[in-house]
């Protein structure tokens, strides 16, 4: 089965190949559907949510803050949780705090004190 992406400003359409009804497509509201990332990628120069799981994250001091563990969305911005020593720090997903992503060292640099 192909899935087609269509990116809209704040989301994705996805058409489900031979799936083209209305009444065919209300199966798949509300369910989970898993894509091999393979498909999805199209952009190598793009940075998916998955690629920053369990990457380290250094300040512009190159010191280490900790490893992501977890993005989630919260309406105004997505969100980045990193696991440090003493609290988890959250950071928004954001170009003014975000630095240089390294994916081959597993490596995300940020503006962040």
């Amino acid at each position: 089965m192909k899935i087609r992406f269509v990116s809209t400003s704040k989301s994705f359409i996805a058409k489900i190949e031979s799936i083209d009804s209305i009444e065919d497509a209300k199966a798949f509201v509300n369910k989970e559907i898993f894509v091999p990332i393979e498909e999805i990628r199209q952009d190598d120069d793009a940075i998916y949510w998955n690629d920053l799981i369990g990457c380290d994250v250094i300040d512009q001091n190159s010191k280490l803050l900790g490893k992501i563990y977890k993005l989630e969305n919260h309406g105004a911005s997505d969100l980045i949780f990193i696991k440090t020593n003493q609290e988890d720090i959250i950071i928004p997903l954001e170009d003014q705090f975000l630095g240089k992503f390294d994916i081959e060292a597993n490596v995300l640099n940020v503006n962040w004190e």
